[in-house]
């Protein structure tokens, strides 16, 4: 009888110990964003020139709102941002994430508390990012 309890117990910690842990909804307050500026950097990892575009109105920030809000994947500390997108609220700024398009780097990122999270980029936003470049606002004095 105690060993069958001292498996049992074992098994129960074996289980618990392989679970993976997730992280998931770190960004809530996305939800409350309705609006947001998209600048996509000239040079990857460069933030000093970038071309931008206006989203103006709820959609379609809800697909990268799910994205943001997926489980936290490891650090990707190798990826190059390509850009960064401002979420903007009721109160002015809610949150800033970053992203990378590169195939082998599709993620999102953000710093929440002091420290850097990642998240999957699904195919269907970098879709969307992709598009929404097309459109983007040259800044003057700039040529592309």
């Amino acid at each position: 009888m105690r060993k069958n309890i001292q498996i049992i117990v074992i098994t129960f910690f074996f289980i618990i110990s392989c679970k993976e842990k997730t992280v998931k909804n770190v960004l809530p307050v996305l939800v409350e964003a309705d609006s947001a500026i998209i600048m996509y950097y000239h040079v990857k990892g460069n933030p000093r020139f970038f071309n931008m575009k206006k989203v103006i109105g709820k959609n379609p920030l809800p697909l990268i709102n799910a994205d943001a809000n997926n489980s936290i994947i490891e650090a990707k500390n190798n990826c190059i941002t390509e850009g960064k997108i401002y979420f903007y609220g009721k109160v002015g700024a809610v949150e800033t994430i970053y992203f990378s398009r590169d195939p082998d780097c599709m993620t999102l990122s953000f710093i929440k508390t002091g420290e850097k999270y990642f998240t999957k980029m699904n195919k269907a936003t970098k879709a969307l990012l992709d598009s929404l470049e097309k459109n983007v606002i040259i800044l003057p004095g700039r040529k592309e």
